[in-house]
């Protein structure tokens, strides 16, 4: 098999692809590069990916970027995993639509939430763009628990959108919003929780972090 090395931030939105990986059983190499250190804007980092960003799989040396390609590359990879419904092109294509939403739909309303001078550096415009933020966010939550309804999981059995807002579900309780409105995503969280490699990658995620703060 491909020679894996997995570049990845603490709590960033690379957890989606973490969890993935986790779930495929393949072997990988951890290569925590923390963004919120600059370390994502380095010469050496820029040259392996000019984007800046975090995830980047390494596949034998060749770099892969974005949570939808590599999850599409691991799913082809690893199909045992099950990382997107199986069988069925259509359902296959409608799976990676939710997961295109969360990288340009979801993913970028919050990422205002983290920088909200990015958006915005009038004086005082950070409360201004947070609160815009919050509604837009609460819009999207509303379509992930209906998206659920009664369901376990996203598409019924399994997948890699159940890691992509699982990841959503924990930025909003880290950011203190008001998730009472959404108790089928507050149920899949639980769930999530009680998957074995949701429990390895937050586990490694949370060393990488501890590592990362007491060498500070």
């Amino acid at each position: 098999m491909a020679q894996l090395d997995f570049y990845f931030s603490p709590g960033a939105c690379s957890l989606a692809t973490h969890i993935c990986l986790e779930e495929t059983g393949a072997a990988f190499t951890p290569k925590p590069t923390y963004t919120r250190k600059g370390q994502t804007r380095t010469p050496e980092y820029l040259a392996l990916n000019p984007k800046g960003k975090v995830p980047m799989l390494g596949i034998d040396g060749h770099m892969l970027t974005e949570n939808t390609a590599i999850i599409t590359y691991l799913n082809r990879s690893y199909p045992n995993a099950k990382l997107l419904p199986a069988g069925d092109a259509l359902k296959e294509a409608e799976a990676l639509a939710f997961i295109a939403w969360c990288a340009s739909g979801v993913h970028p309303v919050m990422s205002r939430f983290f920088g909200p001078q990015n958006f915005c550096d009038l004086p005082e415009s950070a409360d201004n763009v947070k609160s815009l933020a919050a509604k837009a966010t609460a819009g999207n939550f509303a379509l992930i628990e209906k998206t659920l309804g009664t369901k376990d999981w996203v598409f019924g059995e399994w997948s890699a959108a159940d890691a992509y807002i699982f990841v959503f579900f924990n930025w909003a309780s880290k950011l203190g919003l008001d998730l009472a409105p959404y108790p089928n995503y507050a149920k899949h969280a639980e769930r999530m929780k009680q998957r074995p490699a949701v429990q390895r990658a937050l586990a490694r995620e949370a060393d990488a972090l501890a590592a990362m703060d007491k060498a500070a």
